[in-house]
């Protein structure tokens, strides 16, 4: 009989300690999703994503690309360029600043006053980022996913924030598009692997190596310095708008290869950027131009309407690649 007792007092303490640990969870958030980013961070993220912040340029054009209405402003105001290629309705967001390895322009209390459902921090994933992302997160008080901004992360960015943005469609689209297109970018250097590297000098206020990723997948090597003695490199590229009028006196120093980077809406050879899929192709068409069978101006005009809803007009074209060693 005591026994029983024991028994029944026993369940009755389960039974309590049960109801008050479903009580507790009555009252506790609504669950949320645990995302491992490409820093290998567990974070974890509401289940709706309406509204983001980018820590970066490039990643606010990345969120932009799979869902306009979900970007919440600006890093920096944007130039004539940018407002062509940008749909009106977005042209009048505020400014909120980066947040990133070189800058820390970020609007603290504007973007608390926003509130974000998510931050994005598209950038280099290194352990500088991983612990920044860690920052961010803890001094803004909202989920912060670290997404890596190399070329050969660009379909997993795409389908990781398109998942996190309820666009899984639009994001897997947009990831087989750049597979494809590094797929037979790969092809083509596969051709020419027995080459030696490419020499090639560009005129830019960036440091040296800082286009290494593109130039490495390119097959070409970059001469930081050159002081206009032999061997002068293949190629030289340049910056648009870092010096009035560079082509004069280069030519003079012996070279004949002289291209233009385009930069419309943004450098196609920056580092992180959606555009260095462009920028990619557009190395290999001066590079071997003998061999080059793309059509980087079909392609050009494809990406734009894909990943920006834009048409571009022949006389767009014709602005964007001049001097750049494209015939179209």
């Amino acid at each position: 009989m005591l026994k029983d007792v024991n028994l029944r007092q026993a369940l009755l303490l389960v039974f309590v300690v049960l109801l008050l640990f479903a009580e507790n969870l009555s009252e506790s958030p609504l669950p949320s999703e645990l995302v491992v980013d490409h820093g290998d961070r567990l974070v974890e993220v509401p289940d709706t994503v309406h509204k983001v912040y980018a820590t970066t340029e490039m990643g606010t054009f990345l969120a932009y690309a799979l869902e306009p209405d979900s970007i919440l402003g600006w890093n920096r105001g944007l130039s004539p360029e940018l407002e062509f290629a940008v749909l009106d309705p977005y042209h009048n967001l505020p400014t909120l600043g980066t947040w990133d390895e070189t800058y820390q322009t970020i609007r603290i209390d504007e973007i608390a006053r926003l509130a974000p459902d998510l931050i994005i921090h598209y950038t280099a994933n290194n352990p500088f980022n991983q612990v920044l992302a860690d920052q961010i997160q803890e001094t803004l008080g909202i989920p912060t996913v670290l997404l890596d901004n190399s070329l050969a992360s660009l379909p997993d960015a795409l389908r990781l924030l398109g998942h996190l943005l309820g666009k899984e469609l639009r994001g897997q689209a947009l990831a087989v598009f750049v597979e494809n297109h590094l797929d037979k970018l790969a092809s083509f250097q596969a051709l020419h692997s027995s080459y030696q590297p490419i020499p090639v000098h560009i005129v830019s206020p960036r440091e040296p190596g800082h286009f290494d990723e593109l130039l490495g997948l390119a097959g070409m090597v970059e001469m930081p310095v050159w002081n206009d003695l032999p061997p002068l490199p293949d190629l030289v590229l340049i910056m648009p708008h870092t010096i009035a009028d560079p082509y004069r006196a280069i030519e003079e120093d012996g070279h004949k290869r002289i291209y233009q980077i385009p930069s419309f809406p943004l450098n196609w050879l920056e580092p992180g950027s959606i555009f260095s899929l462009l920028g990619l192709e557009w190395l290999h068409s001066i590079a071997y131009p003998t061999s080059y069978s793309g059509e980087l101006v079909q392609t050009y005009s494809t990406f734009m309407e894909v990943f920006f809803q834009l048409d571009l007009t022949p006389e767009l074209v014709a602005w964007t690649l001049r001097r750049s060693g494209i015939s179209f």
